[in-house]
């Protein structure tokens, strides 16, 4: 589903990523491992387009997709630590902004991440916790081939990185596939993923 080769990143004569290479197959999901500085945050950003590659390739359902096209976009949707909000506008605004459903759509995603009653409310009125239940919840709206999580175990209590758990895997399909990063040894256990070294060794 997602294949990555030699992907190189750097800040003037600061190599952050050195030949990246590594795969997330179709219905998989991968975690990204490693201390803070790592690259993990700086790969993510190169796969979702907002920061662009020195070098390297990118294959998403078999096929070349540049980071920075329109069509990349279109397949691959990232919940990272810079995630937008809009002023003026409603949680409910928000996720039918990223793909216009039924209103009952909206609830079901913000119920499955167990903020069932914040749709009316302005993100900056709610909690650290909620808001990142929130970002998550427009992965159930937003149609995507891959997914990108930057730590999206941050803010959440025991009990929200169960439901983060369920509800990565339960949007798994044949045609999709999710890359995160985490510290968060418990979600590493729940999900029961192969993580990846930004060397591109499979270390479990």
């Amino acid at each position: 589903m997602l294949r990555v080769t030699g992907l190189n990143k750097s800040y003037g004569s600061r190599t952050v990523l050195s030949d990246v290479t590594f795969e997330v197959p179709a219905g998989g999901i991968a975690a990204l491992v490693g201390p803070n500085g790592a690259g993990k945050s700086t790969l993510l950003d190169c796969l979702a387009g907002a920061a662009p590659m020195d070098s390297g390739t990118v294959e998403i359902l078999g096929r070349p997709s540049q980071p920075s096209s329109a069509g990349h976009w279109q397949s691959v949707y990232g919940v990272l630590n810079d995630f937008t909000w809009l002023p003026g506008l409603t949680v409910t605004d928000h996720l039918m902004l990223l793909q216009p459903r039924p209103a009952h759509d909206v609830r079901a995603a913000l119920a499955a991440f167990g903020v069932p009653d914040v749709g009316d409310h302005k993100p900056t009125a709610l909690s650290s916790g909620q808001r990142q239940r929130v970002a998550l919840a427009t992965a159930r709206v937003r149609p995507w081939h891959v997914l990108l999580l930057d730590e999206p175990e941050a803010h959440l209590d025991v009990a929200g990185v169960g439901v983060l758990a369920r509800e990565l895997l339960a949007m798994l399909t044949p045609e999709r596939c999710i890359l995160l990063s985490t510290h968060d040894s418990s979600l590493l256990r729940a999900l029961d993923c192969p993580q990846i070294s930004l060397a591109g060794e499979v270390v479990r």
